[in-house]
């Protein structure tokens, strides 16, 4: 049975303020508000013991994961593939031929692959994620991004044109006005059940209809072939592929396998007369393959996927490269020793923005906390006191939340700074400003916001918090597709198991998944071994470090 939760849960996923502007500017709204801040998730300190980074363990799936790394968190799995091939006529609703082609898909333990194109896509149902084989300067490379950022801008492009879901009917790119389903059969996602009519034909094919005299919305023919799990792991890559209701697709019954034909309408701005397309499946047989990703295929750098801002680019890429070796992540020792040589130079304010730094791995100094950072960091205040521009700098972080153009008017003085006191002075500042910009979105035009979360992460890109807070940014800008890879970033990351991003990212993936489960498709076989299964996490508010 479909789990869709109604209005007001789809309405989480849409901001509060900037969908005015975006409709004057004829773009999807982001859907941010998912991503509010919310209390009531207890702070990790850095009193809690540091994970164990003496070997490269890998226990997150993440766009940095490597062919072998990503096969072992994937699992033992059967290379046992069912291989179809289908014939697609697309016609006009009168019957004219608009278009034909032959395809090939394949059905493996967990995923389905399509064949011959020079873009391989693979939707893996065991990870939850999309693998491309795409082209790049030096070969061939697989990116690798969750489903939960494809449903996500789904849900996003859904609200935009249906206006938060109160609109019957849309009207599309060019004006071209159509029925609030048929762009809900185009993004995979509903409101409410659409009350579609099925009836078994004579002949044995199911005729799905809008009313019970209209035409077949969806028709499908059934035989029998991959009964159980292939059947259901090809409707759920139909979901992803092809413009069909959801409500339709419900009506496949994974026990009468895959169809052995099946056709559906279309409309849409590309299709305003509409088009009726059908699938023929010409031949199938089992086969046994490897998983397609090819040895020697490497995971793909920031530059291969489609973000337009060098600087978000460089941001990717150092959580890219950190993400891989997480045995290099800065100590506890680290820490207190560049503050040490911030002490001999005389530099208070930089003893302290190193200190500060850990915040951004393992969160907050408590005031009864016994730990060597937190005790150094009650040291340096002390003796900072009296200090001019030491005091300015404690004024600015104290006023971060009550006069952020004051704070960020101080910090900007510290941007020169490098390794962990500039990690920690860009951080702060690009938090800052994102608040100032969110409602004066000139504010302070002569600095790079997205320049500060990328200089914040070379300078230490173990923190999970950039990342997560440079997600947070990339998705109020729309980008919520990059968003989902600095999330996967800021998880992945050593001291990040235990930090709000982990928590609060699970009980998006779950709120997602809610909203839209015919995406996804549950591995029975596996449940107790997905890491990314949503029920393991028990957070269901989210968190702000």
């Amino acid at each position: 049975m479909l789990r869709y939760l109604a209005l007001p849960a789809l309405a989480l996923l849409l901001p509060a303020t900037p969908a005015l502007a975006l409709a004057q500017a004829g773009q999807p709204d982001p859907g941010f508000s998912i991503l509010a801040e919310q209390p009531g998730i207890p702070e990790t300190t850095p009193d809690q013991s540091p994970p164990d980074t003496s070997a490269e363990a890998y226990t997150v799936v993440g766009p940095h994961l490597d062919r072998d790394s990503y096969l072992a968190l994937r699992g033992d799995r059967s290379e046992a593939v069912l291989r179809t091939r289908w014939q697609i006529v697309r016609t006009a609703l009168d019957g004219t031929e608009l278009a034909r082609e032959q395809r090939e898909i394949v059905i493996g333990d967990g995923y389905v692959t399509e064949t011959g194109e020079a873009e391989t896509v693979i939707q893996d149902f065991i990870t939850s994620r999309t693998l491309t084989r795409t082209p790049a300067l030096d070969g061939p490379v697989m990116r690798n991004e969750p489903f939960v950022s494809h449903v996500h801008r789904q849900m996003n492009t859904f609200a935009f044109y249906t206006r938060d879901g109160t609109l019957d009917q849309v009207t599309g790119p060019g004006g071209t006005a159509f029925d609030r389903f048929w762009i809900e059969a185009a993004m995979g996602v509903r409101l409410a059940e659409a009350g579609l009519v099925s009836t078994l034909s004579e002949d044995g094919v199911n005729e799905v209809r809008r009313e019970p005299d209209g035409s077949p919305v969806f028709t499908h023919a059934d035989d029998g072939l991959g009964a159980g799990r292939p059947a259901a792991l090809f409707r759920g890559w139909l979901q992803h592929t092809v413009p069909v209701h959801p409500d339709a697709l419900a009506t496949l019954n994974n026990e009468a396998g895959i169809p052995a034909a099946f056709s559906f309408l279309v409309f849409s701005p590309s299709s305003p007369e509409g088009r009726r397309e059908t699938w023929t499946r010409l031949s199938s047989f089992e086969d046994e393959a490897a998983f397609p990703w090819p040895e020697g295929l490497a995971p793909a750098r920031a530059d291969s996927y489609q973000i337009d801002d060098p600087a978000i680019r460089r941001l990717l890429q150092a959580g890219l490269d950190a993400a891989t070796r997480p045995s290099a992540a800065p100590t506890e020792a680290d820490f207190l020793a560049a503050a040490n040589a911030a002490q001999r130079r005389a530099d208070p304010s930089g003893a302290y923005l190193a200190l500060y730094q850990i915040s951004h791995h393992q969160g907050p100094c408590r005031g009864d906390s016994r730990a060597p950072v937190c005790s150094r960091i009650s040291q340096i205040t002390a003796a900072g006191i009296g200090n001019p521009g030491f005091e300015a700098l404690m004024a600015a972080i104290s006023a971060m939340q009550t006069d952020r153009p004051a704070a960020i008017t101080t910090l900007r003085e510290h941007l020169h700074r490098q390794g962990l006191e500039g990690a920690a002075a860009n951080l702060l500042a690009a938090q800052a400003l994102a608040a100032v910009r969110s409602n004066q979105p000139d504010a302070f035009a002569d600095m790079n916001l997205p320049a500060l979360f990328a200089a914040s992460a070379i300078d230490d890109p173990y923190a999970p918090m950039a990342f997560w807070h440079g997600g947070r940014f990339v998705a109020s800008q729309g980008d919520v597709e990059t968003a989902w890879l600095l999330f996967d970033i800021a998880r992945s990351l050593p001291a990040a198991a235990s930090l709000p991003p982990s928590r609060e990212a699970m009980a998006m993936s779950a709120q997602l998944q809610s909203l839209a489960p015919c995406f996804f498709v549950p591995d029975e076989d596996h449940e107790e071994d997905h890491e990314e299964d949503p029920e393991e996490d028990p957070a269901d508010t989210p968190g702000q470090n």
